[in-house]
């Protein structure tokens, strides 16, 4: 009898294996919501309605963080610092992989309506180029495209990472709704970049 118990046992295992996770498994991504901590950012309209910049990154933060979970990653918090390089010392403390700073643009031509990004080192244009296009296709804006940047959070530190910038201007459609695609994208951008075992390096090359 305690040998067919045995037996039994093994063909359990067998049968039903440990899950392998996910690509976020074990991750840790570091989620920036830019401006904060008295500062507004820029100002949008969205259907005649004005809309705060820090508002609108701190709702997509919020968004990105329970699809990471979900993921099996862990989406840590970067402090709303006054100083852009204590904001990545924060993001490298936690020992975070990659890290995303959330921005959107906003403009009196309630018209202008794209997508850009920007990136600093030859790491930080390869992780981008799984989040940014994403975020395009996902929101379905004008393209402006990856663009080297010489004064945001990627000049700083050794993590990939990309700073996104959205616009706030959009006249068809409720402020969630759009909040909610734009987390979306950027999760699946991680999905991919992660699943091309490109991550995990915190190194850069410039």
């Amino acid at each position: 009898m305690k040998n067919s118990l045995v037996i039994l046992g093994l063909a359990l295992i067998v049968a039903f294996p440990v899950s392998a996770g996910t690509p976020l498994t074990g991750k840790v991504i570091a989620l920036d919501a830019g401006h904060g901590g008295g500062e507004t950012g820029a100002v949008g309209v969205c259907n005649g309605a004005e809309v705060i910049e820090a508002d609108v990154n701190l709702a997509v933060r919020k968004e990105l963080k329970v699809l990471i979970a979900v993921g099996e990653g862990t989406a840590h918090e970067v402090a709303q610092l006054s100083s852009r390089q204590d904001r990545v010392a924060d993001a490298e403390a936690a020992g975070s992989d990659v890290l995303i700073s959330i921005h959107h643009n906003g403009s009196t031509n309630t018209s202008a309506d794209y997508a850009q990004s920007f990136v600093t080192q030859k790491n930080d244009k390869i992780f981008a180029g799984y989040i940014h296009p994403k975020i395009v296709n996902a929101l379905e804006l004008p393209d402006k495209g990856i663009k080297n940047d010489g004064y945001g959070m990627t000049v700083y530190g050794s993590l990939p990472g990309v700073l996104t910038e959205s616009y706030l201007n959009y006249q068809n459609g409720a402020t969630n709704t759009r909040v909610q695609k734009e987390a979306q994208a950027m999760y699946d951008g991680l999905v991919a970049y992660f699943s091309a075992n490109t991550g995990g390096g915190r190194g850069r090359n410039k």
